[in-house]
């Protein structure tokens, strides 16, 4: 532990240099500064108050790098660390939202990393239960998270916590008010620390498309290849390949066992790694991403828009696809290369206004107002208007903004009469106003 001590401790003092604007989240709050560490009797106090034993690497760090901070913008006074930073030791109790947290420190972590989505479920139904005091509600929350300390927050009620006790004692997991808690892959909390150093001095967390830290396998691009290659289960696979697409570089002898392995792998593990393919090199991915097509689109498209440089060339799929969506999403990706693949998109859009789905007609009037010749387009605008979906009216009223035309008067006429008297708030007779406006007219002319 002493030679990762030193080593966390290096690369500590030297870390600024490799982010000085403060790109990584939360750098600029806790602008990489780490207050005085604390002896070991200030712990074994603490531990005694709580009874608790708190785990060897993170008493190594609280006494060895350092303990809080006192630049001005630390949020709560936080360390440098992931996200908003390391909160002083014993601080930040409170994100349990558990009453007298303190009390359920020493209880068993129910928490495990196998955990199912029903059994979390089960463990959080009560919870939910709107009938509920609040001591009948910090019963159930305080065993919940029984065997946590909070040691940092990552902002919308998301809290870093280390387990104190049972066998997963000194991980890092995380906890969402929305969603099952979810295990860092590290052993204990300096190799999650070091990791994160280790990542910043990488780039990979300055990298303009980086992912959030800490929720995928750490490790160089080396390190990932090699275990995906020696993995023996599928999950095991996405696992470390979800941590490779993450690396801001991949050497061509990793793209060139990529290229390698997608027709060896199953459809899941292809398209990740196809992914990481179209992330690093476009245009080799190209190939893959044609025989993708007819199977999965929505995942085409998806490559090319994060991805992809050349969207025109992509226009023979558009064109094969475009009276053939009736798929939201998949037809909200097609929409955004569609405006990017040609500056006449509108034949590639306007059969979207004919869909069963409200969604697809809500975009391709969204999109269609994107033209800088709309105006051709008043005919589609005027039916939108009169669209049963006020998602649909809305965005054609949007859309028209600078479109002046007396032959809307009938129809925004119509429009103010069916809302007019809607109990609802909704934006639909705000936009008309505006558009009236534009008109020099008011709703007071439509209300005959």
């Amino acid at each position: 532990m002493e030679i990762q001590l030193s080593r966390i401790k290096e690369k500590l003092a030297n870390i600024e240099q490799y982010d000085e604007d403060f790109v990584v989240f939360g750098a600029d709050s806790h602008e990489y500064k780490v207050g005085a560490s604390v002896n070991l009797q200030e712990v074994t106090t603490f531990e005694q108050k709580c009874g608790i034993k708190l785990p060897e690497a993170y008493v190594a760090f609280v006494t060895q790098i350092g303990n809080g901070n006192t630049t001005e913008n630390a949020y709560m006074g936080s360390a440098a660390g992931p996200y908003y930073g390391i909160y002083p030791l014993g601080d930040g109790l409170e994100d349990l939202n558990a009453g007298d947290v303190k009390r359920y420190l020493s209880y068993p972590c129910l928490l495990d990393p196998d955990m199912t989505d029903k059994t979390w479920t089960t463990l959080t139904q009560a919870m939910y239960d709107e009938e509920l005091s609040d001591e009948a509600y910090d019963a159930i929350v305080g065993p919940l998270f029984g065997g946590l300390l909070p040691i940092g927050t990552q902002g919308c009620a998301i809290t870093t916590c280390l387990i104190l006790n049972g066998p997963h004692k000194g991980r890092i997991v995380y906890l969402n008010d929305d969603y099952k808690p979810a295990f860092a892959y590290e052993a204990d909390f300096l190799a999650w620390y070091e990791r994160w150093l280790d990542e910043i001095i990488a780039g990979d967390l300055l990298a303009e498309q980086a992912g959030w830290f800490g929720y995928r396998r750490g490790g160089t691009s080396i390190d990932l290849w090699e275990a995906f290659r020696t993995a023996t289960t599928e999950q095991e696979q996405l696992e470390y390949l979800d941590g490779l697409i993450s690396k801001k570089e991949i050497s061509e002898p990793i793209l060139q066992g990529v290229i390698e392995t997608i027709p060896q792998v199953t459809i899941v593990v292809r398209k990740r790694l196809i992914s990481i393919l179209a992330k690093t090199a476009f245009n080799r991915a190209i190939p893959f991403l044609e025989e993708e097509v007819e199977a999965n689109l929505l995942f085409v498209l998806q490559q090319i828009h994060w991805y992809g440089t050349n969207e025109a060339y992509w226009l023979p799929v558009l064109e094969a696809y475009k009276d053939k969506i009736e798929e939201e999403e998949t037809y909200r990706f097609y929409s955004y290369i569609a405006i990017k693949a040609t500056d006449n998109y509108a034949y590639l859009i306007v059969h979207g206004l004919t869909s069963r789905q409200a969604e697809i007609r809500s975009q391709a009037i969204y999109t269609l107002g994107k033209l800088e010749n709309k105006e051709a387009y008043i005919v589609s605008f005027k039916e939108a208007l009169q669209d049963e979906n006020e998602n649909v009216v809305l965005y054609s009223l949007q859309a028209l903004r600078g479109i002046i035309d007396e032959s809307l008067l009938p129809v925004y006429q119509a429009v103010y009469h069916k809302y007019k008297d809607s109990e609802e708030e909704n934006y639909i007779l705000t936009n008309l106003t505006h558009r009236l406006t534009e008109m020099k007219l008011t709703v007071e002319d439509l209300q005959a």
